[in-house]
């Protein structure tokens, strides 16, 4: 679907200019929303937030995938009649192209 990014797209896209351009790469690191809203013309939501680790020769940084237990948060979501947070670590879409602004927005589009 065009206008469609998934996380798996968005993550690509920034490894890539990470490996490229170096003072991306910097920034990323430093201030990974910024970085992001340059490279992916995206806001991210306020509830979102971005950890940028780089492994080195001897370090490595292992990344577990939320836990499939649903928290109190989301009982409470889903009670009101929301969405949770839903699952980032999937190819589904993470980013929506709204048609009548042009923005990104989050899955609830």
């Amino acid at each position: 679907m065009e206008g469609t990014r998934t996380h798996s797209d968005m993550r690509s896209e920034l490894l890539g200019k990470a490996a490229s351009d170096a003072g991306f790469r910097a920034r990323l690191v430093e201030d990974p929303e910024a970085a992001i809203k340059e490279a992916l013309s995206l806001d991210l939501p306020d509830a979102v937030s971005v950890h940028v680790h780089e492994d080195a020769p001897l370090t490595a940084h292992l990344v577990l995938p939320p836990s499939s237990k649903l928290t109190e948060e989301d009982l409470e979501a889903i009670a009101a009649g929301h969405e949770t947070t839903g699952d980032i670590y999937s190819d589904e879409p993470a980013f929506h192209l709204h048609p009548n602004t042009g923005e990104w927005h989050g899955s609830e589009i």
